[in-house]
């Protein structure tokens, strides 16, 4: 099979790179509003007691951190393929590197949507999993903990899709 011209073989492993990894890193990341937090919600001790707030807490930030070890890379990887995809298209239409080069930003925005989004969520839940002590968590701080995973989940559900939305852009760019 011949290559159009213009589109060498790195320019192809870029647009696959970038298509099939931002598609995976927003299932990697709605996965965790759509199948985590509501296992953490209904999670239970053997004798069908709800888990502690601050069980919960540490058990969420387990996960975060192991999100948050494949999910950084893992966009700088994508958001560079479309960064390289939109500077190979500066001699074609306009729009396509654009279009790249929009991608790149989404993709990679799921980092400043962390921090300007999700920090107060964030900082409540790590503060949380962080807390010593053997004190019986109150009723209250059940539904702090309920409220808090429920915001959570729903900013995260948000902020995945960021990399879809830059995966379909990428999309309408490689169209001929």
């Amino acid at each position: 099979m011949t290559m159009p011209a213009g589109h060498s073989t790195s320019f192809r492993i870029a647009q696959i790179v970038g298509l099939s990894g931002a598609a995976w890193l927003s299932g990697n990341i709605a996965s965790l509003s759509l199948i985590t937090v509501p296992t953490l919600l209904n999670s239970q001790t053997p004798s069908g007691r709800q888990l502690s707030p601050r069980t919960l807490a540490r058990q969420w930030r387990q996960t975060y951190e192991i999100g948050k070890s494949q999910n950084r890379p893992a966009s700088a990887l994508i958001g560079a393929s479309f960064a390289f995809l939109a500077y190979r298209s500066r001699a074609g239409p306009r729009h396509v590197m654009g279009l790249y080069g929009l991608a790149a930003l989404l993709t990679m925005g799921i980092a400043p949507f962390t921090l300007l989004a999700m920090a107060g969520t964030n900082g409540r839940l790590i503060r949380k999993s962080e807390e010593e002590g053997d004190a019986k968590e109150s009723a209250e701080e059940g539904e702090e903990m309920k409220a808090s995973l429920e915001s959570w989940g729903r900013l995260n559900a948000v902020r995945s899709l960021l990399p879809l939305v830059g995966g379909a852009v990428a999309v309408i760019a490689a169209l001929p």
